[in-house]
């Protein structure tokens, strides 16, 4: 039996202003820092075994101070978030002006449209499932931090059929969601664990 302890990044003010990035490489904000501290407290009560992390600097400084046992932080471009393209660093509203049949073929085909220079859903759950599948002991207790997308194609990929269910789960910053593996059976212990909603 082992974990999968899937923890959000803490806020960045690219996340305040709702704007759309992926490979772009903010840092926390003070809330983000605050975020990360209480995740540490929850973090307290779990064991864990390993500890992964993007290679991006929110999810590494959240890694960084969640750490409480001290281990080495392992990073990984695999675990970075969905890369948006000609979309990187615009706003909704800007987007609209910018690229408003792009923004609506990314609604009508959200699965596959790849962002013209980014990468599709598809292909972010395939980079993050490999990941999984050639780096993880799932019969340890593995913690990744990472960002919404990665985490929402995990949790998609074990509880839904593929990417069907990427939109249905929502993971805030700075919140943990535990996958149990039984055998390898997959079973959602917790999701949004110590987060007000």
């Amino acid at each position: 039996m082992g974990l999968l302890i899937l923890v959000r990044h803490g806020e960045t003010e690219l996340n305040n202003q709702g704007i759309y990035f992926g490979k772009l490489n903010p840092d926390l904000n003070e809330t983000g820092v605050n975020q990360a501290r209480s995740s540490k407290n929850i973090l307290k009560n779990i064991t864990y075994d390993t500890i992964y992390t993007s290679d991006l600097k929110r999810a590494h400084k959240t890694a960084e101070i969640i750490n409480y046992n001290n281990l080495q932080l392992k990073s990984d471009k695999r675990l970075r978030e969905l890369d948006f393209g000609i979309f990187e660093g615009y706003s909704y509203d800007e987007l609209l002006k910018l690229y408003p049949s792009e923004l609506v073929e990314s609604q009508n085909n959200w699965r596959e449209y790849n962002f013209e220079t980014g990468e599709s859903v598809v292909d972010l759950q395939k980079r993050v499932i490999d990941f999984i599948d050639k780096e993880l002991d799932l019969n340890k207790n593995n913690i990744l931090v990472t960002h919404w997308g990665v985490i929402n194609s995990i949790l998609s990929y074990y509880f839904s059929n593929g990417v069907d269910g990427y939109w249905k789960f929502n993971l805030k910053n700075g919140g943990i969601a535990v996958i149990e593996f039984l055998d390898n059976f997959p079973v959602l212990k917790g999701i949004n664990i110590g987060v007000e909603l």
